[in-house]
């Protein structure tokens, strides 16, 4: 009887310390987005790859794919597809990308947060999305970045996007 007991304990003593241990999304979302604020202002990325006079950094992990073009540049990492948007009529301290996200309603925004040096504009977003699912956005000027992934993918994937969107060259020499 004892030992019978004792199990349950422990048991209900293990799940509650795992539910404790957990980081909910809103946490992973704070989280996220100061490590892309942390990218932006550090801004040591060089560019990597060139496709059609854009020059980028391209993190390691991620593949460009065949079906890029100027201005719309597709990556995968694994299961996941990330879209490089670059409005080349935007200039960098465009805030375009960030007014769209904040005008549609049918956008649930868990968090955001804006950044700016000198004349460079960013934010970076999650978003609220179906299933398990968050839309991660990154943005510099007149160039966005989007991916659909977990919630335990959130810090990692928004510090890649915000080095790929800080790096951005066009070929006229702005973001």
């Amino acid at each position: 009887m004892f030992r019978k007991w004792k199990f349950i304990f422990l048991l209900v003593m293990s799940a509650l310390l795992l539910t404790a241990c957990s980081e909910s999304l809103g946490e992973r979302a704070k989280v996220g987005i100061n490590a892309a604020e942390e990218a932006f202002h550090t801004n040591d990325k060089e560019p990597t790859e060139e496709i059609d006079g854009v020059k980028l950094y391209k993190p390691i992990g991620l593949m460009i794919s065949e079906k890029s073009d100027a201005q719309n540049i597709v990556f995968t990492k694994g299961k996941e597809t990330f879209i490089l948007f670059i409005n080349p009529n935007e200039k960098s301290d465009s805030q375009l990308f960030y007014d769209l996200l904040l005008a549609d309603q049918n956008k649930e925004i868990i968090e955001q947060a804006t950044f700016t040096d000198k004349d460079i504009f960013g934010f970076a977003a999650v978003v609220k999305s179906e299933d398990d699912h968050v839309e991660l956005i990154t943005s510099v000027g007149g160039s966005k970045m989007t991916t659909l992934t977990t919630k335990k993918n959130i810090e990692e994937n928004l510090t890649e996007m915000m080095e790929v969107v800080r790096s951005v060259e066009k070929e006229n020499g702005g973001n």
